[in-house]
């Protein structure tokens, strides 16, 4: 079977310390990062069914190809959901959230009727009704490398067990994902543009760029003793500290940005430091309370960042968000493991030696019926012609 709910045969609990080798180790090879890849998804899955997330409702179960277990969330409909597992959020309501970035109301305005017109035909599409692979319900999710052949074979199981949902597979871009992407092409996948993320590479150029060097002076700052702040590494986290990290995403990804993001809670932020599946780095004040944090998370041996906050309400003088990513370069370099910053702040990333690239949302809907295939087909056709070009224009 494709789905499989109980442990895979090759992981058991001896094996739980590698996972931490994966956020150190810039040379493991590939089979050595599958394997890592499959005791974290079956970690993972385990873990969000003790820790749900607020705002996601899904089926959420492992799926193989191959011999590599991958997370997947089956969904339906669940308009209100947040965007990680539901692409009508992800391209229309979550959208319509940030059309302010445009800093142009006609430009809003006509865009934002546009996306209701197409949200409307996107229902029609059912476009929620989804097997999300390898769907870890944050912003970025990176994939292991895949066999052509189990791919296919995987994909055509699913389409008969799940005659009535698409599949999809988010977070592919050209620079780390060329050959699956050229693969999903050939086996009649959609590619839809998604959004604009920032990859910063191994070759450590953006390392001597000005505003880096700058925030790092303003780190050295810190660990000196001149400011009043304090960096708190991960093995000196207590566990009252969660419920300020989760207040500090909260400030910055909720209330400033969007409540499709997904709502992570004290307890799940616990218990991805427990497992060690995400290293915080956070700064606390003159009191000890943590007011902005970072939580670094390795997939393919690729640094993420799927959380980040700080106290907003604090006077931007403190520079807190310039030393949350001061930190993640620092680290970066240091390990000299590539990094993928996700989507946003496009000036203050491209500043820093940030490469922009499109990210997309892999669709396989050959099996559907006629009128959702067309829809899917025309908005894939109707993004892949605009997206791009406002993605570059305004920096978003």
């Amino acid at each position: 079977m494709s789905i499989i709910t109980s442990k895979h045969p090759l992981l058991n609990d001896k094996h739980d310390a590698a996972l931490t080798s994966a956020h150190h180790e810039p040379e493991l090879n590939t089979s050595a990062i599958e394997f890592l890849s499959s005791l974290q998804a079956e970690k993972y899955v385990d873990l969000i069914r003790q820790t749900p997330i607020d705002n996601i409702q899904t089926d959420y179960k492992l799926v193989t190809i191959g011999n590599t277990l991958l997370p997947m969330s089956i969904n339906d409909t669940e308009y209100e959901n947040s965007y990680v597992c539901s692409p009508y959020t992800a391209y229309i309501s979550y959208a319509k959230d940030e059309l302010g970035l445009l800093n142009n109301p006609l430009l809003q305005g006509l865009i934002g009727t546009g996306m209701s017109v197409a949200g409307s035909f996107l229902k029609l599409a059912k476009l929620n009704r989804t097997l999300s692979l390898n769907n870890w319900l944050v912003s970025t999710n990176l994939l292991p490398k895949l066999n052509p052949y189990e791919l296919n074979k995987t994909t055509q199981r699913l389409i008969k067990d799940f005659p009535t949902h698409s599949l999809s597979i988010r977070s592919l871009n050209a620079t780390h994902n060329p050959v699956l992407m050229q693969t999903l092409s050939d086996q009649g996948w959609l590619l839809i543009p998604a959004r604009q993320v920032y990859l910063f590479e191994p070759h450590q150029t953006w390392w001597k760029r000005n505003h880096t060097k700058k925030d790092q002076s303003l780190l050295r700052k810190v660990e000196a003793g001149k400011t009043s702040l304090t960096w708190l590494k991960p093995e000196s986290l207590k566990p009252h500290h969660f419920a300020e990290i989760a207040q500090c995403f909260h400030k910055l990804f909720i209330e400033k940005h969007s409540r499709y993001n997904p709502q992570f809670d004290t307890d799940f932020l616990k218990a991805m430091h427990d497992n060690e599946m995400v290293e915080f780095h956070s700064f606390t004040d003159e009191t000890g309370r943590i007011i902005a944090s970072i939580g670094l998370f390795t997939q393919q041996n690729i640094i993420t960042t799927p959380i980040v906050g700080y106290d907003t309400d604090l006077p931007q003088e403190l520079g807190l968000y310039r030393l949350l990513m001061a930190v993640l370069l620092r680290l970066t370099h240091e390990r000299k493991q590539p990094m993928n910053l996700s989507s946003g702040a496009g000036g203050f990333k491209r500043a820093r030696g940030g490469e922009p690239t499109l990210e997309y949302t892999a669709f396989y809907c050959r099996h559907l019926p006629w009128h959702r295939r067309v829809i899917h087909s025309g908005f894939s056709g109707l993004v892949n012609r605009y997206a791009p070009q406002m993605f570059e224009q305004h920096q978003i």
